[in-house]
């Protein structure tokens, strides 16, 4: 996969990414949230420092959730957690 990122960066940061919206949604499965806000609030608050990398590297991180099944995608940048992603973060996210 090309981008920003290098595999173990996409999934280090995915699951950081996840976690984050796991905690924002308080685990409810009906609950969106904005894709973009979680990447920049909570997966790497510098890239304030650079948005336009910033949104492109929220939108790897959401194209590889989306693929692994753990997120679906209401709008372009609002997401939710899946049953699987949901399951994922029970047993991964503290």
């Amino acid at each position: 996969m090309g981008g920003l990122f290098t595999y173990d960066e996409l999934k280090r940061y995915s699951k950081k990414f996840l976690c984050s919206l796991y905690r924002r949604s308080h685990g409810n499965l009906n609950n969106s949230e904005s894709s973009n806000e979680i990447f920049f609030k909570n997966v790497r608050p510098e890239a304030y420092e650079r948005p336009s990398l910033g949104f492109e590297a929220a939108r790897q991180i959401v194209l590889y959730l989306l693929q692994e099944g753990f997120v679906s995608q209401d709008t372009p940048y609002y997401v939710r957690l899946t049953e699987s992603g949901l399951e994922k973060c029970k047993k991964e996210c503290y």
